[in-house]
């Protein structure tokens, strides 16, 4: 594991300085972080698991109904290794600093400063019982119904911390044991009429969970250091570093919540699938067995994953919470008050829900052609995405006014409008060989987004989760009305810009921009498939009987190989977030006293402390950026061909 380099400096300060003169210290296949740019972490990350799996299951027949019994055991052992920051963070923020190696460094390790004896490891086993009937009642309807119980036994715990107990008043020990649910489930299946079938089914399900989540917790506790040097020949930690946390108390900074509940989902669906032909008259015919579908699919989330920052919600030094402006909550700068990292609750958020319509037409012809179309619609919302293995990286990256207590909001994955076309011809071109072609067409609404406010490691306006981990400038944003109590505008601030793109985008004004409420622009995907059948191998039939080659050339986004013009993809902003306004909190009575532009910017706890209650702070507008809601997607804006040789017997 390499440290990780952050140079935060602006285009200023390496105007005519050679780049090549700068980053000439210590090993040069060192990875190296522009801030701004992309960002590399480099921690110890070690993940492995293993998995033994016993099922059994029996059937019964009684009339007209088949019931099945069963049960399985798994026996679920996984070892990780995570510690960031583990072989040093080093910050650089002037040329001068980069040219003499004279960084800020972070560094976080157990007491022993043995990263690999940071590893841990747990067994967890899960039993499972299960149940189901299938009736035919009658010879178009039939039903099935039953449950499966599923239950946890661990008996290895996250080790105990008294400051957690201490500080928070709850165990830092709890784990998965004993923790079960139930699910529940019936379908049935009705034959309507000769070529139609209506189906459904309403149940609870559960599965796939993210054991990582789950380890996070039993990481080892870890000790905090940092500070500034001089003239380093090297990029090794400092050993005053490892000699502090040495010295240091450790702390966790994961844990699970006592009360936590196995997430699950209540799904209800109808699906009415119906063939027809449509033949007018011996002059008008169409064609027969047209197919189409339709389906709907219900989802409502119970007990999804979430995580809560407890540093923020359940020390005493921080509390009180603030109140921003627009009403929302202002925490904890933690970094302020001493933390590195704060302590980060795997806990259950209520909410969430989806409805998935979709409708397909389809047909294959005598003479060879075929096609498929379909559209679907979606309407999801979610409280969290999970897109971490980290806890606390899945708590920063909650998009919501509170993220300790969000709320449902569009899902970032959710794609509002789909059309997909398979379009097909199979024939014998070469002799009794068959050649097939296939194109595949998707074409689909934008990702979801929203504005924010611009947050980083100089600018916050809502708390900081410690030293190691600055705010994402996910915090959507206030749209002030035109003589807007709650903002004022700096001298430097593009207010005719900023009105524009407002009345622009059609945002509403005196509100905070949903999560996610925005859309980026439509793309479309072609696909092309060629398929074709060739000679077998000569003799192979004696052994394995007829036998087959089949060619295969897959020609991903093929319009772009005919024309360089054509295929271009693009992308909405980064994680849904288009942070386009900075701003500062600053006191009511200061802008009253010394001017908008003489106010002092809040920093630090103080924004939580001095913002204590409604109407105390107004937010002031700072600098505006314009920037596209779109971009190119060079990745798959390009044609990709891919051939492979099949053998079939």
């Amino acid at each position: 594991d390499t440290p990780q380099l952050e140079f935060s400096l602006s285009a200023a300060d390496v105007a005519g300085t050679p780049l090549d003169g700068l980053l000439n210290f210590g090993d040069a296949n060192r990875d190296f972080t522009f801030v701004g740019g992309c960002d590399r972490f480099r921690h110890a990350n070690e993940y492995d698991d293993s998995r033994l799996q016993l099922f059994a299951s029996a059937d019964y027949v009684w009339g007209d109904h088949v019931f099945t019994f069963g049960g399985e055991y798994e026996s679920f052992e996984l070892r990780n290794l995570f510690i960031s920051d583990s072989s040093g963070r080093f910050r650089y923020f002037s040329v001068a600093d980069i040219q003499s190696n004279s960084p800020n460094i972070q560094y976080q390790n157990i007491p022993s400063n043995d990263t690999a004896a940071g590893a841990t490891s747990f067994t967890s086993d899960r039993y499972v019982l299960f149940a189901q009937d299938n009736w035919q009642i009658n010879d178009v309807f039939s039903i099935n119904y039953g449950f499966r119980y599923e239950r946890f036994s661990m008996d290895d715990a996250p080790t105990a911390d008294p400051l957690i107990e201490a500080d928070y008043g709850i165990t830092s020990t709890a784990n998965l044991d004993g923790v079960d649910i139930f699910l529940p489930r019936i379908g049935f299946r009705w034959d309507a009429l000769d070529r139609t079938t209506v189906s459904g089914g309403f149940g609870r399900f559960s599965g796939g969970n993210p054991w990582v989540w789950i380890s996070n917790a039993f990481q080892q506790p870890v000790v905090f250091a940092s500070g500034n040097f001089s003239n380093l020949t090297s990029l090794d930690v400092p050993q005053s570093l490892q000699d502090a946390v040495a010295a240091g108390t450790p702390g966790r900074v994961d844990m699970i919540d006592p009360n936590f509940e196995l997430p699950s989902d209540w799904k209800a669906s109808i699906r009415v699938d119906h063939e027809f032909d449509l033949v007018f008259s011996d002059l008008f015919d169409l064609g027969r067995d047209y197919r189409a579908t339709f389906q709907y699919l219900y989802t409502n989330s119970d007990q999804t994953f979430g995580w809560q920052n407890m540093t923020q919600i359940g020390l005493a030094s921080s509390l009180p919470v603030g109140v921003a402006p627009d009403g929302r909550p202002i925490y904890a700068d933690l970094e302020d008050l001493g933390y590195s990292t704060g302590l980060t609750m795997l806990t259950n958020f209520d909410g969430g829900e989806s409805h998935v319509f979709s409708v397909s037409l389809g047909k294959d012809y005598e003479n060879g052609l075929g096609f498929q179309v379909g559209y679907a619609y979606q309407d999801v919302t979610a409280v969290t995405e999970g897109t971490s293995s980290r806890g606390v990286s899945n708590w920063r990256g909650i998009a919501d006014v509170d993220p300790n207590n969000p709320s449902p909001r569009p899902s970032i994955f959710q794609v509002e409008d789909r059309f997909t076309v398979n379009l097909s011809y199979e024939n014998e071109i070469f002799g009794n060989l068959e050649t097939r072609f296939d194109v595949f067409g998707d074409i689909r609404s934008g990702s979801g987004f929203h504005y924010s406010f611009v947050e980083d490691r100089n600018y916050h306006l809502f708390g900081r989760s410690g030293s190691l981990e600055d705010p994402y400038s996910n915090s959507p944003l206030y749209v002030p009305t035109a003589n807007d109590p709650l903002v004022v505008y700096g001298s430097g601030f593009d207010l005719d810009g900023f009105n524009q793109m407002v009345d622009s985008q059609g945002l509403a004004r005196g509100r905070i921009q949903e999560a996610f409420g925005q859309q980026s622009g439509w793309n479309q995907q072609w696909d092309l498939r060629i398929q074709q059948e060739l000679p077998g191998i000569w003799g192979a039939e004696r052994f394995v009987g007829e036998n087959r080659l089949k060619l295969v050339i897959d020609v991903q986004n093929f319009p772009n190989l005919l024309n360089d013009e054509w295929g271009t993809q693009t992308s909405g902003p980064s994680n849904g977030q288009l942070a386009t306004v900075r701003a500062s909190m600053v006191e009511a009575s200061d802008v009253a006293t010394n001017g908008v532009d003489g106010a002092t910017a809040l920093t630090g706890d103080d924004v939580r402390t001095t913002c204590a209650s409604a109407g105390a702070c107004v937010y002031r507008f700072e600098n505006y950026t314009s920037r596209d809601e779109t971009s190119d997607n060079l990745t798959s804006s390009v044609y990709r061909i891919r051939v492979g040789l099949r053998y079939e017997f």
